[in-house]
């Protein structure tokens, strides 16, 4: 990835704009965990790992750390809950 800043758009051999990398992971998805599990016959604990903070930037660097929500110690309800659990990252 020559600029991941998006300061320089990634572009395909066509010219559309491509976005490269994974957008998150929803814990617990079904989906994934049977692929996992029953189709490709793996040990789930050997091949996830905790969930870690993502990190947003810009051209002029890192803009904003979004938490891991499932780690907060005081779970409150949306939009409450969000913005506590946030507030120390900006």
């Amino acid at each position: 990835l020559p600029d991941p800043t998006g300061e320089k758009p990634y572009l395909s051999p066509t010219g559309r704009p491509v976005e490269p990398g994974v957008r998150g992971f929803w814990k617990d998805y079904p989906n994934i965990n049977f692929l996992v599990s029953n189709t490709l016959g793996l040990d789930p604990s050997e091949v996830w790992t905790d969930f870690t903070t993502s990190s947003f930037y810009s051209p002029s660097g890192l803009e904003a750390t979004a938490p891991v929500f499932s780690k907060v110690p005081l779970q409150l309800p949306s939009p409450l809950g969000q913005v506590l659990a946030t507030f120390p990252l900006f």
